[in-house]
């Protein structure tokens, strides 16, 4: 026969491992609400009127070796290559999914990278800094390989 302190003892450890998996629940659902978090303030960021200026800039770009490039056109690189290099860098520390970087930024990231990489290459070089802006590039790459993967194109 089963005695009263042996009911309660495997009534709490039953009650433990319940809080404990909901617990457990409860910070997987707050990283990804976190995730969410980040992306959304930095997407804020991407569609401010200052950056759709210098998205604008990127696009019109056409990069012509050994010509002095205007400011406002240097300044729109810089500010769009420097947020993509921190969603770079997120991705990299696993703190974003590549699937809302795709989803947000992928068809822009796409359009933007090609008309900046060759500055990009250039400034490296020319600086010599060869990691400058590597999270950006590295950004672009795991995009590419996460659409050939999932067959997104």
């Amino acid at each position: 026969m089963v005695d009263i302190p042996t009911i309660s003892a495997i009534v709490v450890a039953a009650g433990v491992l319940v809080g404990l998996f909901f617990t457990l629940l409860e910070l997987r659902h707050l990283a990804r609400t976190r995730k969410t978090d980040v992306i959304m303030r930095i997407y804020d960021r991407f569609s401010s009127r200052e950056m759709v200026d210098a998205i604008y800039s990127v696009g019109e770009l056409r990069v012509r070796s050994g010509a002095p490039m205007p400011q406002e056109k240097m300044v729109g690189i810089v500010q769009v290559s420097t947020l993509f290099e921190g969603l770079g860098v997120l991705l990299e520390k696993g703190l974003i999914d590549i699937e809302l970087v795709d989803s947000l930024f992928g068809p822009s990231l796409d359009a933007l990278w090609e008309p900046i990489r060759p500055f990009v290459y250039s400034t490296r070089e020319s600086l010599k800094q060869p990691f400058m802006f590597s999270h950006f590039e590295y950004l672009h790459n795991r995009l590419n390989d996460y659409r050939k993967k999932n067959a997104i194109a």
